[in-house]
């Protein structure tokens, strides 16, 4: 199958594994969503863009996103609970915990004293806090204060008395990393496919020790590094990042993935094919 939406790739809940992106079939967002396919079809033409490639449809996730914050996709999920926003990646990984763990049960927006742990994960009786944390946790949206991971997970294991996982958008969606959060001799894996924001724009001073330490928490960090994420060495059907190519033809810096307070050498964030170039002026 060629890709789907240019660079975006697809994103298939069933083999999460081996297929990563941003585009999404209908039968798959009409499982996220627990609708039927001709509900989500209905929108098509108005709320939902909808691309056809190989008899197969798909959907942006960005407007899958977009049409269930407005309310117009008639599901059980309500995209808020109590004061909490919810995101298409907390359904996501909702499905894939179920997928991976079919007797765990999964309770959303859980309270924790004044905050919500965006998932509460409970497997033979061991419960597990997920935070789902998308740029913005790393890149603040607006001026003010940005709070490291570890002061808001900390917060919620004292209220749940268990352990909270922040899940950085660098985590790839897959039931391999759900399975890591259980079972402590699985391997994960990091993966970037359409987002603008790369570790170089994080602002705190120790961002390149949060990279690690929430990366580690998946095995996800390589012998070698991080490099391979914007790559699809570890993920069969993934788009390279079109970062790669910028950086490749002097379009932008290559410190664009390197995160501030590093003291690793640039090879252990950059992939082989930039990091074998000399660094570009650009």
């Amino acid at each position: 199958m060629a890709w789907i939406g240019g660079s975006a790739g697809v994103f298939r809940l069933h083999d999460s594994d081996d297929n990563c992106g941003s585009m999404v079939s209908l039968s798959d967002a009409a499982e996220i969503f627990d609708v039927a396919v001709s509900t989500l079809a209905k929108l098509a033409g108005t709320t939902l863009k909808i691309t056809e490639a190989d008899g197969e449809k798909f959907v942006n996730e960005l407007d899958l996103h977009k049409a269930w914050g407005s309310g117009v996709i008639p599901t059980t999920h309500p995209p808020k609970i109590g004061s909490a926003k919810r995101s298409l990646d907390e359904l996501i990984l909702m499905k894939l915990v179920k997928l991976a763990y079919p007797t765990a049960s999964v309770t959303p927006q859980v309270k924790a004293g004044r905050q919500q742990a965006d998932l509460f994960v409970e497997l033979d009786a061991k419960g597990v806090a997920i935070e789902f944390f998308g740029p913005s946790h790393f890149i603040p949206q607006y001026p003010g204060e940005l709070k490291a991971p570890n002061e808001r997970r900390a917060t919620i294991e004292s209220h749940l008395k268990c352990e909270c996982v922040v899940w950085p958008y660098w985590i790839q969606r897959c039931e391999s990393n759900v399975r890591a959060l259980f079972s402590p001799e699985t391997l994960g894996k990091a993966s970037v496919w359409s987002t603008k924001a790369h570790f170089g724009d994080f602002v705190l001073p120790n961002s390149a020790e949060i990279v690690i330490e929430l990366s580690q928490r998946f095995k996800a960090v390589e012998d070698d590094g991080l490099g391979y994420m914007y790559l699809a060495s570890r993920t069969k059907n993934k788009p390279v990042h079109p970062i790669v190519k910028r950086i490749i033809d002097g379009k932008q810096h290559r410190e664009k993935l390197i995160p501030r307070g590093s003291d690793r050498p640039t090879s252990f964030w950059l992939p082989e094919c930039i990091e074998r170039l000399s660094p570009k002026s650009k």
